[in-house]
């Protein structure tokens, strides 16, 4: 994602909406959270860095809900400029809307980063590495299941956006014979967000047990691998790494261009 990231920001023929990079970056800190004993060389130690359990810690409970936020942020953007049903014309994102979807994910972030953070200053017996051993955690249950109720209610609502993206795309079939790079991004963002549903599923058993399990842990290592298929496959992008020459089709736009018309004022 890191890569994927990178390409969207210094190359000028990769265009997205700006919560697309949101979405990006809430995923590489999600990957980063639950790496970072290995990149610090403390995956196999008994006792990692205090300093680093308690920032990974903080991490891990703060990003999922960022992560679900991010992903919701880009559904509501594209389904706010998606084209006019009668006229067929996109529509303008204001600046203050998209404002919000890019800052009010990580808003939620700081405050359960922060919630957690002064929890564990205060109960620093609480800190410690998990039974598997790859990552810390706070034996307070309260933590993941305040996380995964942020999180399943985040999913709810996007299953929700999702189906009324999908009755645009199917009631506007101008949209899509006009605008196929647009629409194919759209659809990418109906395709991850399947996992919406299994990410409900999670969060409720992580609200209701406040445990985590191997299973449920290998489900989640798959969604990062998963966003990066879904929005790191696509031609501009391959473009940018090896150089193809020739003119791409209309991208939608770094907070200007989608379906072929400035979208963000």
């Amino acid at each position: 994602m890191l890569l994927v990231l990178v390409t969207g920001i210094v190359n000028k023929k990769v265009k997205r909406l700006p919560t697309w990079y949101s979405f990006c970056f809430s995923w590489f800190l999600s990957c980063l959270s639950y790496s970072m004993l290995f990149l610090a060389g403390q995956q196999t130690s008994t006792h990692p860095s205090y300093p680093l359990c308690f920032a990974q810690a903080a991490l891990l409970y703060a990003l999922p809900a960022t992560v679900a936020c991010t992903t919701f942020a880009l559904l509501v953007q594209i389904l706010l400029c998606f084209p006019d049903s009668v006229s067929g014309t996109p529509r303008h994102t204001k600046t203050s809307i998209s404002c919000l979807l890019l800052v009010g994910p990580y808003t939620i972030f700081l405050l359960i980063f922060t919630g957690i953070a002064l929890y564990q200053s205060q109960y620093p017996g609480t800190l410690q590495k998990a039974e598997r051993g790859t990552y810390c955690i706070s034996t307070n249950p309260a933590w993941i299941q305040i996380s995964y109720a942020v999180v399943g209610i985040t999913s709810l609502v996007t299953i929700f956006v999702q189906g009324y993206l999908a009755v645009r795309l199917y009631s506007n079939p101008k949209a899509v014979t006009r605008n196929g790079h647009s629409v194919a991004t759209t659809m990418r963002g109906l395709m991850f967000s399947f996992i919406g549903l299994a990410t409900l599923i999670i969060a409720l058993i992580f609200t209701i047990t406040g445990q985590s399990t191997m299973l449920l842990d290998i489900v989640l290592a798959t969604f990062p691998v998963l966003a990066l298929l879904v929005f790191g496959t696509q031609k501009d992008l391959f473009q940018a790494w090896f150089h193809w020459k020739g003119s791409s089709s209309v991208s939608e736009g770094r907070g200007s261009v989608f379906f072929g018309r400035e979208v963000v004022k």
